[in-house]
């Protein structure tokens, strides 16, 4: 029995070998060095080369997720029913709100989506082979099916992790703009000046990222309000749409945008202190249900034990 199990191992491990090398030969034979898309420039590409630097998982995979994604830039803008279009452009959108996920474009976001379930699809039939002695393809295949999903799970954590940083963040970004505008210096050259210094100290700060890009807009000639306005849609804040909308109210009342954006700052502080609380509060009720669980867990152990005993003296 021993002999079939250790014979079934080297087995699932020498297919596990070939499978890799056949992969490696696919992928530098028939992929091109980079994909030709028009979305990989700027910050995504500045994070691309990062991330390839500093090696790891990220550089393994990706050249088998370009592999896909070759083919799922030839897709039709329509599939039959499915309108591949508006897809692609909700999953850009999505993938610019999470602070561009793995630097990747949505076609090799889904190129990445086929290599999570090929990966989870592997990995179930190397545990069933070894466990068992022969595969088992349909947990393989129910498995590595969903595992197609991973990955747009993973951003929208990404996305949500990213608007609480851009909370947290905003009121320190702003008392730089209103320590730069009480210095003397207009809006755009105290915008200038955070993002500068901010990019200097922390390039993947979100808050910086965005105010970037309102400095971007406005210096090829979008109105200020409009830009901010982007801002707005981009970064779905119930945070940055109040200050936004002081900002427009101003400009219309001719109120001196530094007092306001003070003014602002502080309601920020408040509502984030408030929501602090509020959290602190709700976690003694939420805590009661594990601590029911627990408890009856402990009653169950310790009823349990004495039932056991009882019946243990009752037969001596």
């Amino acid at each position: 029995m021993d002999v079939l199990l250790g014979n079934s191992i080297l087995i699932a491990v020498v297919a596990g070998v070939l499978l890799f090398l056949a992969f490696s030969m696919l992928v530098y034979g028939f992929v091109p060095t980079e994909i030709e898309e028009e979305d990989i420039f700027g910050y995504r590409l500045t994070k691309r080369k990062r991330l390839l630097k500093e090696g790891g998982l990220y550089a393994m995979v990706l050249p088998l997720v370009k592999i896909f994604a070759h083919y799922f830039i030839r897709l039709p803008d329509r599939v039959g029913s499915i309108n591949v279009y508006e897809k692609r452009s909700g999953l850009r959108e999505k993938i610019a709100r999470s602070g561009y996920m793995g630097a990747l474009t949505p076609n090799e976001f889904w190129g990445m989506c086929c290599v999570s379930s090929l990966g989870i699809f592997c990995a179930f039939i190397f545990m069933t082979w070894t466990a068992s002695g022969f595969p088992n393809i349909p947990i393989a295949v129910i498995f590595g099916a969903a595992a197609f999903m991973l990955p747009y799970l993973q951003l929208d954590g990404a996305i949500a992790q990213r608007l609480v940083e851009i909370d947290r963040r905003l009121p320190y970004a702003v008392d730089l703009l209103v320590l730069s505008m009480r210095a003397g210096l207009d809006f755009m050259t105290a915008l200038d000046r955070v993002v500068t210094t901010g990019l200097e100290q922390n390039p993947d700060d979100p808050m910086v990222q965005e105010l970037g890009v309102v400095l971007q807009e406005m210096r090829v000639g979008t109105a200020r309000s409009d830009a901010l306005i982007s801002l707005c849609e981009r970064v779905k804040s119930d945070y940055l749409k109040s200050m936004v909308g002081s900002i427009l109210q101003a400009e219309k009342r001719g109120t001196p945008l530094a007092a306001v954006l003070e003014v602002q700052i502080g309601t920020i502080r408040n509502k984030r202190t408030q929501k602090i609380e509020k959290a602190a509060s709700q976690a003694a009720v939420k805590i009661l249900g594990p601590l029911m669980f627990i408890f009856a867990a402990v009653l169950v152990i310790v009823i349990g034990s004495m039932v056991l005993k009882m019946k243990a003296e009752g037969a001596g």
